[in-house]
């Protein structure tokens, strides 16, 4: 009986320390820098200078260029000047989320494009305050 009694102990010890690992697992990381291909053709950059961080979003409707912030309600979540509930979060390096909360869209790393920062971004970089540029048009707006 005693050692049925410590199997179960240790087993539940495992499971235990098992839930804590997982747990941290889940935990998003900073914004990583790169260029991330989404569904439809869509894709987000995202930039940082001096600990400001820019996102360029960009489809063949137009190009999107804001100053990116971290949640003060939400822990893990980056906010997106002039966007009403939209976020950004890391769960790892190769991924990132887009959208609402309740309706993340996955976008993957896509090492396909060059690292080129554009007028755009580095204005978004340079400024000191928050951010935000719309411009519709075509693919070639990279």
């Amino acid at each position: 009986m005693k050692f049925w009694h410590c199997c179960t102990k240790l087993g539940f010890i495992v499971l235990f320390l098992s839930s804590i690992g997982a747990e941290n697992a889940l935990a998003a990381l900073p914004l990583q820098v790169g260029f991330y291909r989404g569904p439809g053709s869509r894709y987000i950059q995202i930039a940082e200078k001096e600990n400001r961080i820019c996102f360029k979003g960009f489809s063949s409707k137009g190009v999107t260029v804001a100053s990116v912030a971290a949640d003060t309600n939400r822990q893990d979540l980056y906010k997106i000047n002039g966007f009403n509930d939209t976020f950004l979060l890391q769960p790892d390096t190769d991924t990132l989320l887009f959208g609402s909360v309740n309706q993340l869209i996955k976008y993957v790393a896509d090492d396909g494009f060059p690292r080129d920062l554009d007028d755009d971004l580095q204005e978004c970089l340079s400024s000191q305050k928050p951010f935000f540029k719309q411009k519709s048009g075509g693919r070639g707006t990279r």
